[in-house]
């Protein structure tokens, strides 16, 4: 490991920075772990997209529907491909805390830099509980954690958030709610301590410039951006050196996309549909590799698809991935 337990705060103070991807995870037809397919993806986003930072195995990544095996085997291939270019944090989410530890000492070995591990989702029910449980992982690992906060686990307060913080491989806090006040009071409470993402694009360039945030770990950074058009690099570059002008106008020639994004992905359809088929096909539609998902995730219908895709089309994208000469593969 490139940093001892105790120094995982400095370490990740020169590392979470910039413009993080999180991948999908690529299943092959018959249902198991697109090796090339995954290591093409990262690939990409790397050496064509020049990301800073890749996230893997984690909500977008399937997680929940992969066994052990296949979560370890993604996370090797993550390191394989990376080769130490970008730093890699891998998702070592568990409701079993023993699995958790299992998950993150494997990531540790396997050479990632940092793991994310997501609030539990039973029995955690308070405070005290969802500390317990971190404590317990950290106690039993060196490396590098980063709290997941959602709206659909026990929310971590700033309270609880300084709380944990105090531990000494506490070293990063994705922040995956919708309202911004809850933010700016985690930004409060442990702002100087840990780094932290809001898990959105939309807001970045406002949490840049007014915020001071450096960090965004989503997945739009590769679903927006192809070879010679990446917009989101090239905006937060902009803003991180001081040029708010040339980042506000790039920033907002990205609103077509965002507007077919939030028709399909955050909130496409009715009754909770979890839209990861969804960015798998976007990302087929710009040459990357999708593949299919696994239950409870639902595939989309073939008139979804056209719609999806007309909607794509109108906003040019597809034809700068064709440009780029990375259609072969698109659906």
């Amino acid at each position: 490991m490139k940093y001892r337990k105790h120094e995982a705060k400095e370490y990740a103070k020169s590392v979470l920075k910039g413009v993080w991807t999180a991948l999908p995870t690529s299943f092959t037809a018959d249902d198991r772990i697109d090796e090339a397919g995954n290591a093409a993806n990262l690939e990409h986003c790397i050496s064509m997209l020049k990301l800073e930072g890749h996230y893997c195995i984690g909500n977008v990544g399937e997680s929940w529907a992969s066994s052990h095996e296949e979560r370890m085997r993604v996370v090797e291939i993550n390191v394989e491909v990376a080769r130490g270019r970008i730093p890699l944090i891998a998702g070592c989410h568990h409701q079993n805390p023993y699995e958790a530890v299992k998950l993150s000492r494997h990531a540790q070995a396997a050479g990632v830099d940092f793991v994310i591990i997501l609030t539990p989702y039973v029995a955690a029910r308070g405070d005290d509980a969802v500390y317990d449980y971190y404590r317990f992982v950290c106690e039993r690992v060196d490396i590098g954690i980063v709290l997941f906060n959602t709206e659909v686990t026990y929310p971590i307060s700033p309270r609880l958030a300084k709380r944990l913080a105090a531990l000494p491989n506490i070293c990063g806090f994705k922040q995956g709610v919708s309202k911004p006040q809850p933010t700016t009071a985690l930004r409060d409470a442990i702002g100087r301590d840990v780094e932290v993402s809001v898990a959105d694009e939309a807001p970045f360039l406002h949490n840049i410039s007014v915020c001071g945030d450096r960090w965004l770990l989503n997945y739009c950074p590769h679903l927006y951006q192809v070879p010679g058009y990446t917009p989101v690099n090239d905006y937060a570059r902009a803003a991180l050196t001081g040029d708010m002008n040339r980042a506000t106008e790039i920033c907002r020639s990205l609103n077509p996309l965002r507007s077919v994004l939030a028709k399909w992905i955050p909130g496409y359809g009715t009754g909770g549909r979890m839209a990861i088929a969804e960015q798998k096909f976007w990302m087929e539609l710009i040459g990357m590799t999708g593949g299919p998902v696994r239950v409870p995730c639902a595939e989309m219908a073939p008139e979804a698809k056209e719609q999806m895709r007309a909607d794509l089309d109108a906003t040019g994208l597809p034809a700068k991935a064709r440009a780029a000469g990375l259609l072969k593969r698109a659906a």
